[in-house]
């Protein structure tokens, strides 16, 4: 039985066309547009004299023609939850690609280079009894490849009706993604929160590009030599396999994923389009999330080590200041069983694979902050002086990003004045604050940094109480629900998580409040 999923998964969106089972001039994906796109997705498409109709037969033809590709795997419903065979396999393709003979489409003659980072795609597996098989229905492919002329990234999907009949459509670009998100943190009605309907994966690859949501070691939740994913009772069909021997650590696609968020960030088009948005359009990555990442304690829960080490994410930005709090592992052992802390899984668990799983400000939001800090938009000053309001709640921050309204919408040479005229006339908490970070000679990003490092000196002090690591804990879970309460997760058409499919963190009873708890910089749960 085929599971379906109905969902924007972490790294990829396809490409689509039909396929009747008779030969065609060339595959090309319903809706492309015209002048046709450059990657590779539609190149190694447009060569073949017909469609592939599953992701064996994407990746045989591939193979053949010569592509290498690096499998690496995720357990879509968590690492010790294997039974419902909901894994997702992400390849990286590279290499030189040999056009079909007698394909029919432009420039067949060519060999196609594929570079590592310019195409990446991703396909479900699923239960059928006790093995574990590849998807042939539903949604089968995500695809996600870089148009060297366009210099954004093409999203595409290949789904299945029928064994018979399988569609490939190309579903827009990093572009297209910019418009759908537009009024994202800054909508008329925030309680009926509006987006565009160009594309599905405008809910999980929110800055354009590629994504992984467990960037850092130990990638919770994925295959690596070190910790294979465990597959149960499940046993691999021939094709599962042979995919399975060729799997890769998780790194590896992290080392993807980073380097082309830098490249998107890099890309003239791409700077080209964001220079035509609203100044709060270009500024929202730094006052709010766009994305998120999900960072945890390194060694295997199960590992049982005397300590938890807690991400450095959790306190404060990395930007301003990071260090290493750790707290006993009985501790946290005992806030969980206080929070009644569970995961779904058979039998029951009281954490993830890996302890004090949290959300953590993204990769990619970053490198969006770094890119107009480079092309002189803004400065490194004026970065520390936002991160420095609310600068212990690094993530989800109603008093930093309610500031985002107040940007002026326009650049150019009054828009400083503008921007301060605005905080002098708010009332938005955080706008008092900002205006001092603004103008205050005082508060350099030295100034920043060293108040991040005194409050993260706090942490410290207090990590060796029961009562502070439970309350952490308490705020743990409710940072947890705050990634669903976020405007990133109410996308209609996908969410950043992949929510409700995708289980990703523990639950605790009763469910935390998002916004009810707050992080001061003595390091109190207020």
């Amino acid at each position: 039985m085929s599971m379906h999923f109905n969902h924007c998964v972490g790294i990829a969106t396809v490409v689509v066309l039909g396929f009747t089972g008779t030969s065609r001039a060339a595959c090309i994906p319903t809706d492309s547009p015209q002048p046709a796109n450059q990657d590779a997705v539609a190149r190694v498409l447009e060569s073949q004299p017909s469609c592939p109709r599953d992701a064996l037969e994407f990746r045989n033809l591939l193979k053949s023609a010569g592509a290498r590709l690096e499998p690496t795997m995720v357990n879509f419903v968590g690492y010790h939850n294997p039974d419902p065979g909901a894994f997702f396999v992400f390849e990286i393709v590279s290499g030189t690609v040999r056009p079909a003979a007698g394909g029919g489409g432009r420039g067949t003659a060519t060999p196609i280079a594929i570079e590592r980072g310019d195409l990446v795609f991703g396909h479900f597996m699923t239960a059928a009894t006790n093995r574990l098989v590849l998807n042939r229905s539903d949604l089968v492919i995500e695809l996600i490849a870089w148009d060297p002329v366009k210099q954004f990234f093409n999203f595409y999907e290949m789904t299945r009706e029928t064994p018979s009949r399988a569609e490939w459509f190309y579903r827009g670009d990093s572009s297209d993604i910019l418009d759908d998100i537009a009024l994202m943190h800054r909508q008329p009605a925030p309680s009926q929160p509006k987006f565009g309907e160009r594309l599905r994966c405008s809910g999980c690859h929110v800055n354009g590009g590629l994504v992984q949501k467990e960037l850092v070691a130990p990638h919770n939740d994925w295959w690596s030599r070190a910790r294979p994913l465990p597959l149960g009772g499940l046993k691999p069909d021939s094709s599962v396999a042979a995919i399975m021997a060729e799997l890769v650590d998780a790194g590896e696609l992290a080392k993807v994923v980073q380097a082309t968020s830098q490249r998107l960030a890099d890309s003239p088009g791409y700077r080209k389009a964001l220079a035509a948005r609203t100044m709060q359009e270009r500024l929202r990555p730094l006052f709010c999330p766009v994305e998120v990442n999900i960072e945890s304690d390194a060694p295997a829960f199960d590992d049982k080590k005397p300590t938890v080490t807690i991400p450095s994410g959790f306190f404060a930005d990395t930007r301003l200041a990071s260090v290493e709090i750790s707290v006993s592992r009985a501790d946290y052992d005992a806030a969980l069983r206080k929070l009644n802390s569970h995961l779904p899984d058979s039998p029951p668990r009281a954490d993830a694979d890996h302890g004090w799983l949290t959300p953590v400000k993204a990769h990619s939001d970053k490198v969006a902050v770094d890119a107009l800090v480079t092309q002189g938009v803004i400065d490194r000053e004026f970065v520390a002086d936002v991160l420095g309001v609310d600068v212990a709640n690094p993530v989800f921050s109603k008093q930093r990003c309610g500031l985002l309204r107040l940007v002026p919408k326009h650049a150019g040479e009054n828009f400083g004045s503008e921007f301060l005229g605005n905080l002098r006339g708010a009332s938005q908490p955080g706008a008092v604050e900002l205006l001092s970070n603004l103008t205050d000679p005082q508060r350099t990003a030295a100034f920043h940094e060293d108040h991040a490092r005194r409050f993260l000196a706090n942490c410290q002090g207090r990590a060796a109480a029961p009562e502070h690591v439970l309350e952490w804990v308490r705020l743990l879970a409710q940072r947890r629900e705050e990634v669903k309460a976020s405007e990133i997760s109410k996308n209609p058409r996908g969410q950043i998580l992949e929510f409700p499919g995708r289980i990703v963190f523990p639950s605790v009873k009763p469910e935390a409040s998002p916004g009810r708890l707050a992080l001061n910089t003595a390091c109190q749960v207020q």
